[in-house]
């Protein structure tokens, strides 16, 4: 019996077990695949709450509090001996006609107000940045906050450290959870296991697992396809976005052009037209990708709520459960605060009030 027993193996999960045993929990991991072989294995480690929260004022203030732990967290995984490449370089918005410029001067202006440090680029500031940017881009926004993390080498360095400190993997699927009043019990395919807490961090498969007496969870898979390139030299300084996609540079030439949205359930394929859809599109934003160097392209399915927001919170059905997925597109980025979060609450301390959008009583009884 473990103290608790963490439900999955992506970038949530692993950050969770590396909270808990950092605090000196004893932590049990299952999932049924490779740590990190999910959909974390298909993030391209944007950290960029700016961009990606812009939609949803909650979901901006979760990701800029959590961002501003991710120094802090990456730096003592360094400082353990694990490798973890990480930036801070700031992101570049990038519009190619007058409505985009005009956008993002609105984008600009809310920015600022916030306090947000950012800099509106016109044409000839955009190519200084970043030459090798198309000559059909008229305009363009840099966020100096963002930035990017390598996930699978997070995922691994998280891991990594969780089991050094004495966190175990059961490799099987988690098929049904029930609780008595001193445990929660987990069935999975290896035999039974009993831990004082469960976190539920299965993503897109949280839905799968059966609660005992409790209705599905409404985590639907979004299918999302990224590409791996490579350059002689890096073709950027910065994450770049563009109308049709986003590209995420490494110091080693590697780049990171991402990614499809396809609602297509369970199915982990990677498509000719996903291919084909993200190599016109970064090709239009950066004309030297055509030279560069087809790496691989790697699937993932991302866990969807249907108002985008994660489920983060403690069950009011099973005593003992705690839920921590539905990061959709932000779970890189929304980690180090979901694991805070989740430690907190095995702890015995609460929520803080800015989760309270991420209520899991939002979408009924759980």
């Amino acid at each position: 019996m473990s103290d608790v027993l963490v439900i999955g193996g992506g970038v949530i999960g692993c950050g969770i077990a590396h909270a808990l045993t950092t605090r000196g929990a004893e932590v049990t991991l299952v999932d049924p695949g490779t740590v990190g072989g999910g959909a974390s294995r298909a993030s391209a480690g944007m950290l960029a709450p700016f961009s990606e929260g812009r939609h949803h004022l909650a979901l901006q203030a979760l990701g800029a509090l959590s961002l501003s732990r991710y120094d802090a967290l990456v730096h003592a995984l360094v400082d353990e001996g694990w490798r973890v490449p990480y930036t801070r370089t700031g992101s570049i918005e990038v519009a190619f006609d007058a409505a985009g410029a005009t956008a993002l001067d609105g984008v600009a202006a809310a920015l600022a107000r916030d306090r947000i440090a950012c800099e509106r680029l016109d044409r000839p500031s955009l190519l200084a940045l970043e030459p090798a940017v198309s000559t059909d881009a008229v305009a363009g926004l840099r966020i100096l906050a963002h930035g990017a993390v390598d996930v699978p080498a997070l995922v691994s360095a998280l891991w990594r450290s969780a089991a050094s400190r004495g966190a175990r993997l059961v490799q099987s699927r988690a098929h049904r959870i029930s609780s008595t009043t001193s445990e929660v019990r987990v069935d999975t395919g290896v035999g039974s296991f009993k831990a004082s807490r469960v976190v539920l961090a299965a993503g897109c498969w949280a839905g799968q697992v059966d609660v005992d007496g409790v209705a599905p969870l409404p985590v639907q898979p979004v299918r999302g396809q990224l590409l791996a390139l490579r350059t002689e030299s890096p073709a950027l300084d910065h994450t770049l976005w563009g109308p049709d996609c986003y590209l995420v540079p490494w110091a080693d030439g590697t780049m990171l052009v991402g990614a499809t949205v396809e609602h297509v359930g369970f199915d982990q394929r990677a498509t000719a037209a996903g291919v084909r859809q993200l190599l016109q599109a970064a090709t239009a934003l950066l004309p030297p990708v055509a030279d560069a160097a087809f790496l691989e392209v790697r699937v993932g399915l991302r866990p969807a709520t249907l108002d985008e927001l994660p489920i983060v919170g403690a069950s009011q059905r099973v005593d003992g459960l705690i839920y921590a997925t539905g990061h959709y597109r932000n779970g890189a980025l929304l980690m180090p605060l979901t694991a805070e979060a989740v430690a907190e609450l095995v702890g015995g301390t609460p929520l803080d009030p800015i989760w309270a959008p991420c209520d899991p009583q939002r979408f009924g009884s759980y």
